[in-house]
């Protein structure tokens, strides 16, 4: 774990860097996915296959341009993100079960595949048709994965889910934001998909997570409401992103809201990936200088 953690610096490190350190880094993968993404994808508006290996080992699938940052460093580089794999490489123990709602190709789904082993579970559902294709592959090859084309919600009933084009793909949602300038431009196209209650899952597979993750871009209220009744008799750690001014933000002040009604206490993942405590999300966020992060959820 010791020499995951160090190629993680390194890569954070070289993430953070100059454009020319990253150039020099890679010069090939740099030069083909920058250019792809400046001079080829704005007129094409389609996305390009491409392979990866991540920092922990795992071949990925991707596409490019929304996957660049993994296809470069071989991990999601976002200082919200690089702190909670490190949560997750603390955490996650040999035997857990771990459940990823809002899976898009896979990264944390293979990361956490690693660290609960072969006793281990991994549970990833992905609403959307073309990215859950490309999980589906990217997990093909691990025993103690489950990938799942169900949209997390409150309802077990056919829903209307939203995809983006594939640069905007991270964005896809059941509740889509108004107020994105993006969107004019890149309209979303609905499909039907299979809603899943999280907790009539869970209970009828016997099933119990020790951490959920939940990035579902607005659609948190319906995935935690679809969650209740299993907290009457289990208290998985949530750990779900949280932006500070968005169209989303009212939803993720009611989730994190549902969740302290059931007795849940908020937290912030250190550098390290330790926790600190968080009583006011949206204050410590601002005084981060965060507009996103991953907020973990404990009682």
């Amino acid at each position: 774990m010791q020499e995951l953690a160090e190629k993680l610096k390194d890569i954070e490190r070289l993430a953070r860097g100059s454009i020319f350190a990253r150039l020099l880094a890679n010069p090939k993968r740099y030069i083909e996915s920058v250019g792809f993404w400046r001079f080829v994808y704005p007129f094409t508006n389609r996305g390009k296959q491409a392979r990866a290996t991540t920092f922990f080992g795992a071949e990925m699938e991707l596409v490019l341009p929304a996957a660049t940052e993994i296809y470069l460093f071989g991990a999601k580089t976002h200082d919200s993100e690089i702190r909670l794999a490190r949560f997750l490489m603390k955490n996650l123990q040999p035997g857990d079960s771990f459940c990823d709602v809002g899976a898009h190709f896979g990264y944390f789904s293979l990361l956490a595949s690693q660290l609960v082993g072969k006793n281990g579970q991994v549970l990833a559902f992905e609403a959307s048709k073309s990215t859950f294709g490309i999980l589906e592959k990217n997990l093909r090859p691990y025993s103690n994965t489950t990938p799942l084309h169900r949209a997390a919600s409150n309802e077990n009933t056919s829903l209307v889910f939203n995809e983006f084009p594939p640069l905007y793909s991270e964005y896809n949602t059941l509740v889509p934001q108004t107020n994105a300038a993006w969107m004019k431009n890149n309209p979303a196209q609905p499909i039907a998909v299979q809603g899943q209650r999280l907790a009539d899952f869970f209970l009828s597979e016997n099933i119990r997570p020790s951490i959920i993750k939940i990035d579902v871009e607005g659609a948190e209220p319906q995935v935690l409401e679809g969650l209740e009744p299993f907290f009457e008799s289990a208290s998985p750690v949530i750990v779900m992103e949280y932006l500070l001014s968005s169209g989303q933000n009212e939803a993720h002040q009611t989730a994190a809201k549902q969740l302290f009604s059931h007795g849940y206490s908020a937290f912030r993942i250190e550098n390290n990936g330790d926790l600190n405590p968080c009583n006011d999300i949206q204050a410590a966020m601002s005084l981060a200088d965060l507009d996103s992060d991953n907020i973990v959820f404990k009682r």
